[in-house]
């Protein structure tokens, strides 16, 4: 009798939805002719004008792209999608039931520009665009398992230079993420640095959407496109948005309007550290602020102007003296998560003979390449969203080696890799040949071009280390014999290239594709 009600009850929804939904009846039957089974019909409660549909797939198809788990479907009838959509996709898979597949998806939409916003969007969650003006008007010309095949041949997941925002993207990095966890419970801050594009922002984007949805009051600012006055303005409006998202109100200032508009006339240096103490006063709870390129504020190695520069270093010297000063009267203040790739702001005691007033003011964390089994876990799970298996051993270690654990090299090789696919052969074992053919390319765009940008940013930013990789990894044993041993008896000269990856603890090379760049 339970089973006679269920199927009934699934009936009466899936009559429902092909009621309402433009092209509901015809995505129906494009899930009947492959064998696909709809299992549940729910009405959006908080938009009418979405469905989620629940959908289990045939054996035969499972099998192909790796799909063993049920999949999310969502109808969306808008007339325009917006990345918002994309992300309502992502958020209720992450949260959601564990028998969902996490990494693919279906949208069914009668935008036919959603397909689009999703390609735009490679490297995070797969998403199947399905336009239902086009499955009404044409029927059901492409089957659904060609449609899958489609996607996941076009979509290169590995080639993907901006850091990471969905958290189904992000992969590993779980230490680095409880550290942070511990440092911003206990109000520390903490300063992140690494290599060019070794996943800094990703990292710093993960944690501050992590923490927001703990409940923690959290502003995010990227201090290289502003201005002293822009972050100072910024960091009063985003508490002020803060305030009233939580409370519905906020204090008087005198630098921002009751609506939170900045002050056409007020003097913002002489009143920023007054209004933002009346905020830190009526937040709930310690403010967590993430600044990314936080070495765009110091003198001599900033991309900005000298005078903008040193504008920003006396500005977060300020914010310093808040955090301190408020600490020892027992409120709440600010602890700051930061990123950029030269730690120099908080390493260096002395700014132009004179106390550098930032020094060791954050705990400094060093984001060296991933660790093997998370780097392996990035390259099958994206592989598997392309319907590439890595299943070879031999493949995950010659990654490894030659690319060390760096996210960006590595998804560059499997990006070169993937596009020797033969006939759009799904599923494609990726063999060892293709992997070693792609890191010998040549020209700009390719692992060994990536690689070289790599050495020269490292080279950029810390050039006497740089300088000592000849030796280090020259090919006569006695040179190389007296290069590592100076290292380790002068460990603070040669400190970064361990804790940045480019060498191991012995000096030999982490990065094995590095190699051949340092000593042509």
């Amino acid at each position: 009798m339970a089973s006679t009600h269920n199927q009934q009850v699934l009936a009466e929804h899936k009559a429902k939805f092909e009621r309402m939904v433009l092209g509901g009846k015809e995505f129906n039957k494009l899930l009947r002719e492959m064998g696909a089974e709809p299992y549940r019909f729910v009405e959006d409660r908080q938009d009418g004008r979405r469905w989620w549909i629940y959908i289990t797939l045939p054996e035969n198809v499972q099998e192909t792209f790796d799909l063993h788990l049920e999949v999310l479907c969502l109808s969306a009838s808008y007339e325009r999608v917006e990345p918002r959509t994309l992300d309502i996709i992502a958020d209720r898979l992450r949260k959601g039931e564990a028998r969902l597949d996490p990494d693919f998806a279906i949208l069914l939409t009668p935008d036919a520009g959603a397909e689009n916003l999703v390609r735009r969007r490679r490297g995070q969650l797969p998403i199947l665009t399905i336009d239902s003006n086009a499955l009404i008007e044409n029927g059901v010309q492409i089957s659904l398992r060609e449609r899958i095949a489609q996607i996941m041949v076009t979509h290169d997941h590995y080639d993907l230079t901006k850091p990471i925002t969905e958290p189904a993207a992000f992969y590993g990095r779980r230490a680095e993420v409880r550290q942070l966890d511990f440092a911003l419970d206990r109000g520390q801050s903490v300063g992140i640095f690494g290599l060019r594009k070794a996943g800094k922002t990703s990292l710093l984007n993960y944690v501050e959407n992590h923490r927001a949805e703990q409940g923690k009051p959290v502003i995010r600012l990227d201090i290289s496109g502003l201005s002293t006055e822009q972050f100072q303005l910024g960091l009063l409006v985003e508490c002020h948005k803060l305030l009233r998202a939580t409370s519905g109100s906020a204090p008087r200032l005198t630098l921002l309007t009751r609506d939170g508009r900045p002050h056409p006339v007020a003097n913002i240096s002489t009143h920023w550290l007054n209004d933002l103490d009346i905020l830190l006063d009526a937040l709930p709870g310690r403010l967590e602020l993430f600044i990314d390129e936080i070495d765009q504020a110091w003198p001599g190695r900033s991309n900005l102007e000298e005078g903008e520069a040193w504008a920003l270093l006396r500005c977060l010297t300020q914010l310093r003296g808040v955090i301190q000063r408020r600490e020892a009267e027992g409120k709440d203040g600010i602890g700051i998560v930061c990123a950029g790739v030269d730690p120099a702001i908080f390493e260096r005691p002395l700014l132009d003979g004179r106390d550098n007033l930032l020094y060791k003011f954050v705990r400094l964390s060093f984001l060296s390449p991933m660790k093997k089994d998370e780097m392996q876990e990035m390259v099958r799970s994206l592989g598997r969203r392309m319907g590439l298996r890595y299943r070879d051993p031999a493949t995950i270690d010659f990654l490894f080696r030659e690319f060390g654990g760096h996210p960006l090299l590595t998804r560059k090789a499997c990006s070169a890799a993937a596009s020797t696919r033969p006939n759009d052969v799904i599923p494609w074992h990726v063999p060892l040949e293709a992997l070693q053919e792609a890191l010998q390319r040549r020209g700009p765009n390719t692992p060994r071009s990536e690689v070289a940008d790599v050495l020269k940013s490292f080279a950029d930013w810390f050039g006497d280390e740089a300088a000592m990789l000849p030796l280090l990894w020259s090919e006569d044993p006695e040179e190389q014999r007296d290069a590592r041993e100076w290292a380790e008896s002068e460990p603070d000269m040669a400190a970064h290239l361990v804790l940045y990856g480019i060498t191991d603890e012995k000096w030999a090379p982490r990065i094995h594709a590095m190699r051949d760049q340092v000593l042509k």
